[in-house]
């Protein structure tokens, strides 16, 4: 599952709640502050509408002319019949409109409705009864000061762009160390720790400090560990040699069945010696460029000789950083599991895959259990119930992970979908894009 980045849960977040409270902030202002000055003014505008008709139908016909004059010019009101083009029926409703019609009803005691226009645009009819005839009269829409809502609407609007650019860039200002320090956890143990950012706050700066120390720290018990595993290992070879030669000075009449035994223990616990030995110096590497797909080819060729069947599909070349002989052993590690659980069939796939190299090997053996394949890459840890093999020491895919992890390298195993067999995968971040061709 792709999981989305701090910035973008936290920038999206306060996003929605700034938009959210100004939405909030219209409504409030559209509740107690527009729709009561509405309420006013379509009161006060009720009472000049009613008083002009009828005043307009007590005057005599002589003086209405200058009436109509010195009212529009003084209230922006127009008495007269609609024009013939008018479609009343077609009319569409206002929101001051319905506001006005019903403080009309109230005084009149009649409805009395509202009419927005289409020809002209932007103007309101409405038919006021007086003295059982009723008086058209217009107006138009900006006598009603609209501009208020929009001019409100204009500043929440700039004010919640500004708002969500202010926590745009406060957000990645904050967070931008986090991905400083989530890349320095990615990087190989003894890689230097990248810079942070020289506006980062004091914590970011008291944790990566904390983490250089603790690494430090973890760097030498696992060199003191190392360095006493390879001594232990060391003094070990000598009385195993020892007995080995003992083995060879047995009487004659010593069984052969005892012989053996002796001679299958002494060579197993060479083996779990030597691979002791390899654990306390996978640490160590040798960093040079190399071309992967010449190590693999090597490799095959090997795994060929000892009677495999190698089966591979690799890019003509494929450059890398890292030291040839551990990620030869790497590799020689995962081929000897393939043939001590697996039989001797190995198929090699190497490609680019979301910006990351991914090397896989895969047989066609029993596969392991789910709940089993994290513990494999443990030392000490076998597979036996399930690959059907009692031999092993249960180091090679410990050693395997740990030379992975010293070039940079991610180890994990899995099981084949849709057929049996198990597959183990290396994968890394491609920094620098190889040249697949």
């Amino acid at each position: 599952m792709k999981r989305n980045s701090l910035f973008r849960q936290t920038a999206g977040t306060l996003a929605l709640g700034i938009v959210a409270l100004q939405i909030f902030s219209v409504l409030s202002i559209i509740l107690t502050v527009l729709l009561p000055l509405a309420q006013r003014s379509a009161e006060d505008l009720a009472g000049l509408l009613i008083m002009t008709a009828q005043t307009y139908r007590q005057l005599p016909a002589e003086q209405r002319a200058s009436f109509l004059q010195r009212v529009a010019h003084d209230n922006g009101i127009y008495i007269g019949a609609p024009p013939p083009d008018f479609d009343i029926g077609s009319s569409r409703s206002h929101l001051y409109g319905k506001i006005l019609s019903e403080v009309l009803r109230e005084r009149l005691g009649k409805t009395v409705p509202v009419f927005s226009a289409h020809n002209p645009q932007g103007t309101l009819w409405v038919a006021v009864p007086t003295r059982g005839q009723a008086v058209w009269m217009h107006f138009a829409r900006r006598r009603l000061t609209a501009t208020l809502p929009f001019g409100l609407l204009a500043i929440l609007g700039i004010s919640t762009l500004s708002l969500l650019v202010l926590t745009t860039i406060l957000v990645r200002r904050v967070l931008r160390p986090l991905a400083v320090l989530a890349d320095a956890l990615r990087r190989k143990w003894n890689a230097p720790l990248p810079p942070l950012p020289a506006n980062g706050a004091k914590e970011f700066y008291d944790l990566l400090d904390a983490f250089e120390r603790m690494r430090t720290r973890l760097q030498a018990m696992i060199d003191h560990q190392s360095l006493l595993l390879v001594g232990i290992s060391h003094d070990l070879r000598s009385p195993l040699t020892r007995i080995q030669m003992a083995l060879e000075f047995l009487p004659e009449d010593t069984p052969q069945e005892l012989r053996e035994g002796l001679a299958e223990d002494t060579q197993r616990m060479t083996e779990l010696l030597a691979q002791s030995l390899a654990i306390g110096r996978g640490s160590s590497a040798r960093i040079a460029d190399l071309d992967l797909v010449a190590l693999l080819q090597v490799t095959g060729e090997a795994f060929t000789r000892a009677g495999g069947v190698w089966q591979a599909s690799l890019p003509r070349r494929f450059p890398f950083r890292g030291d040839y002989e551990a990620l030869r052993r790497l590799f020689d590690n995962l081929l000897d599991n393939v043939r001590r659980y697996a039989g001797d069939r190995v198929e090699v796939t190497l490609r680019k895959r979301d910006g990351r190299g991914v090397l896989l090997f895969c047989d066609d053996g029993p596969g392991i259990p789910e709940d089993r394949l994290e513990a494999l890459l443990e030392p000490f840890s076998r597979g036996d119930s399930a690959r059907g093999h009692s031999e092993g020491s249960g180091l090679g895919l410990a050693i395997a992970r740990q030379i992975a992890e010293a070039q940079g390298l991610q180890l994990r195993l899995y099981n084949r979908t849709g057929r049996s067999g198990l597959c183990a995968e290396l994968s890394w971040e491609l920094r620098a894009e190889p040249k697949l061709r």
